[in-house]
């Protein structure tokens, strides 16, 4: 028998216990998110301080609902989180709240100020962060972020299932309305906001490449839930409707992501669809005794659907990308201008804005509130903080590392968007920040422990 149905039938075989219980509390909070989930990227088409704090509002309020429907004292309620989490949450709070506190000693020792500013007579800064509004609202977001992963943590593969569901149907949702959006010349988005870029693809986003970021993170998971066992809807289909679906599929939202001309987000979206074809190869038992060539065609049907659809935008974009873009310059300014003992504390959450207001030259007029560079902000705002949090992150994904059908898509959507990161902001928009939250949450579980009545396979 081949090494591939032995694993099979061992997988298949095994009575895994349960890590987390079901009940009305955890079933609820699970149809909260889902609708969160649905809801932000529809808000996405206006990116001003007055819409992305009212996406805020939805993505705050939808997780503080979620995390009391999940601990309500009713049968399955979820466990708290443990240590690690909560020192994770409570280094997170403690750093942001020294950032608040109205201390001239703090402003003086780590605050972004220029010297002028602590000579003005009439004015002396007294936080260390430059923006304290920002920071507190960076702070409940992480807060709400922290509760969609916690209860994305404890959720049953069922649970996950809907979301998963939902989540893909979005995107395929997007990517229609993308496509049509713009074949048709539409000049709003659902007849509300002006489309900023009518040559591009870009849904129901204001910004093409925080649209093509989006659909980076979802294309594998889009393909993959028709192959996930027992996912609603679609786990009782032939196999040759499920063929079908998962070509579909990817061909329209390739289309739409290429479509899109952002370069960044579509070399994001082709090193997602190349990490889950290797991890699909490399592990074909996964598939559950079908071949790894469906995943193959649906990819690839993917990227020809988008020079069916036409990739020469695309390429003119990428043949004229140089040092004179503007999101170059950024960082490039960042990088010279920035002071290392800034890299080192931070210069306060949510204070990236305020702070490049000093080293803005003229001749840069417009609003520039995010670094293009969600790593580096992250650094120039939390500093040497802001990286060992992050490092405890990478850790509990290493140590929780195994693979699945479900896993593979999160893990090479989570590829497409760190690249993202590098280069734009997606981190921070609040559609896409839900997302990442849940595949974080979920990718965090450990090896699901087998009884000890569990068969040892054939």
């Amino acid at each position: 028998m081949p090494a591939s149905t032995t694993d099979w039938d061992v997988e298949r075989r095994a009575r895994v216990r349960p890590r987390s219980p079901a009940g009305p509390g955890t079933h609820a909070a699970v149809l909260v998110i889902t609708a969160v989930a649905l809801l932000l990227p529809l808000m996405m088409g206006n990116r001003t301080p007055l819409t992305l704090t009212a996406s805020q509002l939805v993505l705050v309020s939808g997780a503080l609902l979620a995390g009391i429907l999940a601990t309500l004292p009713l049968r399955g309620t979820l466990p708290p989180p443990d240590r690690v989490w909560l020192a994770f949450g409570g280094v997170f709070t403690f750093y942001a709240l020294l950032q608040v506190l109205p201390s001239t000693a703090l402003a003086s020792a780590f605050g972004p100020y220029p010297e002028a500013l602590w000579n003005h007579p009439d004015f002396a800064p007294r936080h260390w962060s430059p923006d304290i509004g920002a920071t507190l609202r960076g702070w409940v977001a992480f807060v709400a972020l922290f509760t969609l992963a916690w209860v994305a943590h404890g959720m049953r593969s069922s649970q996950r299932n809907v979301l998963w569901l939902a989540l893909a149907a979005m995107a395929v949702f997007q990517a229609i309305y993308g496509v049509t959006a713009h074949a048709a010349g539409a000049e709003t988005i659902f007849g509300i906001w002006p489309r900023n870029t009518p040559h591009a693809v870009h849904g129901s986003f204001s910004n093409y490449n925080l649209f093509a970021a989006y659909l980076a993170l979802l294309w594998p998971l889009s393909v993959a839930v028709w192959w996930i066992r027992e996912m609603p809807l679609l786990h009782r289909l032939p196999r040759e409707i499920k063929f079908a679906g998962s070509l579909l599929t990817s061909v329209v939202i390739g289309a739409a992501l290429f479509a899109s001309t952002s370069r960044l987000g579509s070399g994001a979206a082709v090193v997602g669809a190349v990490v889950a074809l290797l991890l699909w190869s490399r592990h074909r038992h996964l598939l559950y005794g079908a071949s790894v060539w469906p995943a193959y065609l649906a990819f690839g049907a993917g990227l020809l659907a988008a020079t069916w659809y036409g990739l020469a935008p695309l390429v003119e974009r990428l043949l004229a990308t140089g040092t004179h873009d503007m999101r170059f310059e950024v960082l490039t300014l960042v990088r010279a201008e920035v002071p290392l003992s800034w890299y080192l504390h931070g210069v306060g959450l949510g204070g990236f804005e305020a702070m490049f207001k000093q080293i803005q030259p003229g001749h840069l007029a417009f609003w520039v509130d995010y670094a293009h560079s969600d790593v580096l902000q992250w650094l120039v705002e939390m500093g040497l903080v802001g990286v060992i949090l992050l490092l405890v992150v990478i850790a509990g994904l290493i140590r929780a590392a195994h693979l699945s059908i479900e896993r593979i898509a999160l893990y090479a959507g989570l590829a497409a968007l760190v690249l993202v990161s590098l280069g734009d902001f997606s981190w921070h928009i609040p559609a896409t920040q839900a997302v990442l939250a849940v595949f974080l949450g979920t990718l965090l579980r450990g090896r699901p422990r087998r009884s000890r009545s569990s068969g040892s396979g054939p």
